[in-house]
């Protein structure tokens, strides 16, 4: 999790200034990260950039109906997310199933904090404002995919930018509340959350997003799917981060619930909850990568990469409704041997309270903690830690972790090794002999190979992908 971005007057006057003439051409390959090539490359489909105003707002005139409110893009077409490309207040943006969208052009802003003041270039930015909404149902066999837009081989977090819900459910925020992550965009409302616990900023279903996330400044970073006081109303479900370059999940507020949800190879924290979020996620997957970078903190600097982190708000304070995420169904894997670069399975802290059930957490160099006044239900649950440290003493110390969770078929490997190598998902099924009972984890026991709910429309080689 980052603080939140504020902006001064005269920042905003320049900001805005840049803005406007801030369409730039691609960098060449300088070691810089950037690399040039013509828009077709590296895609099998013809590519477009989603027509925007000078402001970032995307248009609404290009389908053919600019009076129906839906901004409708077709599958046909890999679209292209020019700098911070965002969705107007009463619009829909429907992405069909099979659609692929990338990075697109970037373009400069101008943000300060605590008086510093920076430019930085951004693409791939998909925000949906409050009162917009996304339409992206993808199926099982055509899943909707936000990628690099990097040749196959030279990919890395950071390539696509990442999406942004903001909506009008409750935060323990003041209502004027700006998302992090974000420069001043002229124009644009960037806040989020409200009174409306209902509140409906569309729907995600069989959607992967890769490679997203980008640091605006130190510790201040936009995520691969970022959540600020989306709704109840809102669906999310069968959902995939792979690699992203902060958190992999955040919610910042709201009520939203989500299942089927996918974390492989992130940066920080897999799931981040923060801000009074008091919805209710059911199976979920969490796989840490030796090979990705990780989040850091302090001197000497530890590892601060955690699957699940959750704090009432940045003070600890009792401010309400308190941050209370109720999680269920989650398998939380981290490395197979001891490895400092990654925390703990998961991180309680700052004054938030929690559920957390039937699920699996293992391979951590630590288990479970819970600190600074946090409380809250933890049953039912198996956890393995590489030693006994933490709120939940874990039932084994073992290394390899397999040795005590037994999770896929004998002689396979459960943990997540890298994204140029095929992942087995058959590996989550905890075997006949596993600890893990029926009920726990985000896989269950006894499920047929091949017949888990991560079958066809999950990808875990998106390095090697050609689109």
């Amino acid at each position: 999790m980052v603080n939140q971005i504020k902006n001064a007057g005269v920042a905003a006057m320049v900001a805005a200034a840049l803005f406007t003439t801030s369409c730039k051409k691609e960098k060449s390959n300088d070691g810089s990260g950037y690399h040039n090539r013509s828009k077709s490359a590296g895609f099998t489909n013809p590519t477009q950039s989603i027509p925007v105003n000078a402001d970032g707002a995307i248009q609404d005139n290009f389908d053919g109906n600019a009076t129906d409110n839906v901004i409708n893009l077709t599958n046909s077409t890999v679209w292209l997310i020019d700098g911070i490309s965002y969705v107007p207040s009463g619009k829909t943006l429907k992405i069909p199933a099979g659609t692929i969208l990338s990075s697109g052009a970037f373009k400069t802003y101008a943000a300060t904090e605590e008086g510093v003041s920076i430019i930085k270039d951004i693409r791939g930015v998909l925000l949906v404002v409050k009162g917009a909404k996304l339409d992206a149902q993808g199926t099982e066999a055509l899943p909707i995919v936000f990628t690099s837009p990097n040749a196959p081989g030279s990919r890395a977090a950071g390539d696509f930018g990442g999406i942004i819900l903001l909506g009008d459910a409750p935060t323990n925020q003041p209502d004027y509340t700006e998302i992090e992550g974000l420069p001043y965009i002229p124009g644009t409302n960037t806040t989020y959350g409200g009174t409306d616990v209902t509140d409906n900023s569309g729907i995600m279903q069989y959607v992967r997003i890769e490679y997203a996330g980008y640091l605006l400044i130190a510790d201040q970073g936009v995520n691969g799917l970022t959540c600020g006081g989306v709704g109840s109303g809102t669906t999310l479900d069968h959902i995939q981060v792979t690699y992203a370059g902060d958190d992999s999940f955040e919610f910042f507020g709201g009520t939203v619930n989500a299942s089927y949800l996918i974390a492989a190879g992130g940066f920080d924290d897999d799931f981040d909850f923060t801000y009074g979020y008091t919805g209710t996620i059911q199976y979920a997957v969490v796989l840490k990568a030796l090979n990705s970078t990780h989040s850091t903190i302090g001197t000497p600097t530890i590892s601060d990469a955690n699957g699940i982190e959750s704090d009432n708000d940045r003070q600890g304070s009792s401010l309400t409704p308190k941050t209370r995420p109720v999680l269920k169904n989650f398998t939380v894997l981290g490395t197979s041997t001891d490895n400092p670069v990654l925390r703990l399975g998961a991180r309680f802290r700052r004054n938030t309270n929690f559920d957390l059930q039937n699920s699996v957490i293992g391979g951590f160099p630590a288990g479970v903690t819970v600190e600074n006044g946090s409380s809250g239900i933890f049953g039912t649950n198996i956890v393995h830690a590489f030693s006994a440290t933490g709120a939940y003493t874990p039932a084994s110390t073992a290394t390899p972790a397999n040795n005590y969770l037994l999770l896929g078929a004998v002689g396979t490997n459960p943990f997540y090794t890298d994204h140029t190598t095929a992942y087995n998902i058959n590996a989550l099924i905890p075997r006949s002999t596993s600890p893990i009972a029926a009920t726990q984890g985000a896989v269950s026991k006894g499920t047929a190979a091949g017949a888990t709910w991560l079958k066809n429309w999950t990808l875990f080689t998106a390095q090697n992908k050609v689109y």
